[in-house]
């Protein structure tokens, strides 16, 4: 990193996950992060001094600013927050997750010399643990989708976001933009639509996304995450969703408009039927979900053991097909790197960084 590189605020709302944030805080510190940690915390007075005093024993390893936020709602606690950060750029974490700083400073960078993105993020992982908690052994990894939005319009970029849907400040974002996104959602009373749904997909109106070569962020899986509703069809049978839906088909109406130079009817129309297109997939997938897990259980339960045994046979008689399918051919047959394998090979230029992550939560550090 080069001190013309301007650095990023890495902020983090957390409530009554104090070990979540302390393991967070140390990671950040035994990698020597450049950038400024800003927490928000909602947790009783007792909870929050535990995570004073490990700031204040970090002392110089880490940059860290806290915030005393009780009885602040989501909305309230990530918009705070976002207001508090000085530096040009801003990227959410939650405090069960961790954002590489290696990798959030090639994404600055990226920025700086492409005006027309809003945004920039590497790949992710997701991971859960055999134990419960914030620490334990590593029992399973996944990828985490993030997506890459070229398009020229705003109008195109919207279209394909909600078509492909994805959380978009988890990425690195410019802060004055964010602070401008979750602003426009102050009035609405949906924590669905005001928490996320807007400032996640504003950014896609206004900018390109891009995702760089690199590992971006992890994400831990575990029982104790916040949960959303049920269902797609939960969500629309509240009874502040009409007028919420309202709010944010105004809002991102309005912005397209100015973006694109379009009339206000015809963006209400893209955003109308961009949004149907989200819930469609959403509603499928729940109804597949409820009403047909037998029948892909049973086609799983006779085919899983027969796959299973042909891979092991095809792994034991060519022992580098493995790699040779999963590092070299699949990633050109789907366009996208399996990160979860990725992570873990030793030669792999992203293992280096998800080490330190895994040393971070190993029930032996």
């Amino acid at each position: 990193m080069s001190k013309e590189t301007p650095t990023a605020g890495i902020f983090i709302p957390t409530m009554n996950r104090v070990d979540f944030v302390i393991r967070q805080l140390r990671y950040y510190a035994s990698v020597k992060c450049p950038h400024t940690i800003y927490i928000g915390d909602s947790s009783p007075q007792e909870e929050s001094e535990k995570i004073k005093r490990e700031i204040e024993r970090l002392g110089d390893a880490i940059k860290a600013r806290y915030f005393y936020l009780p009885g602040y709602g989501s909305w309230q606690s990530h918009h705070y927050l976002i207001t508090q950060v000085k530096e040009k750029y801003i990227c959410y974490s939650g405090d069960d997750d961790y954002q590489i700083p290696n990798s959030v400073t090639k994404c600055i960078e990226f920025l700086e010399t492409h005006p027309d993105y809003s945004s920039a993020s590497g790949y992710a992982t997701t991971f859960t643990l055999k134990q419960s908690g914030p620490y334990g052994d590593l029992k399973s990894l996944s990828d985490y989708p993030r997506r890459q939005i070229e398009e020229e319009t705003g109008t195109e970029r919207i279209k394909h976001f909600f078509r492909t849907y994805y959380v978009s400040h988890f990425s690195v974002n410019k802060t004055a933009g964010l602070v401008e996104y979750w602003s426009s959602a102050k009035d609405i009373k949906d924590g669905s639509f005001q928490a996320e749904i807007v400032p996640t997909s504003l950014p896609l109106i206004y900018g390109k996304s891009k995702i760089l070569d690199c590992l971006g962020f992890v994400r831990q899986i575990h029982n104790n995450r916040v949960a959303q509703p049920t269902t797609e069809l939960d969500w629309i049978a509240k009874s502040d969703w009409p007028q919420s839906y309202a709010l944010f088909h105004q809002i991102l109406s309005e912005k397209l408009t100015q973006k694109d130079g379009i009339p206000t009817e015809e963006a209400k129309k893209v955003i109308k039927f961009a949004f149907i297109y989200y819930l469609a997939i959403h509603l499928q997938r729940n109804y597949e979900s409820a009403y047909s897990p037998q029948s892909k259980l049973s086609w799983l339960s006779f085919w899983r053991p027969i796959l299973n045994l042909a891979q092991s046979v095809v792994v034991k008689v060519f022992p580098f097909s493995k790699y040779i399918y999963r590092v070299h051919l699949k990633p050109k047959m789907t366009g996208r790197k399996e990160m979860h394998y990725e992570v873990l090979r030793t030669d792999s230029q992203y293992y280096k960084d998800f080490k330190s992550v895994m040393n971070s939560f190993s029930s032996h550090n």
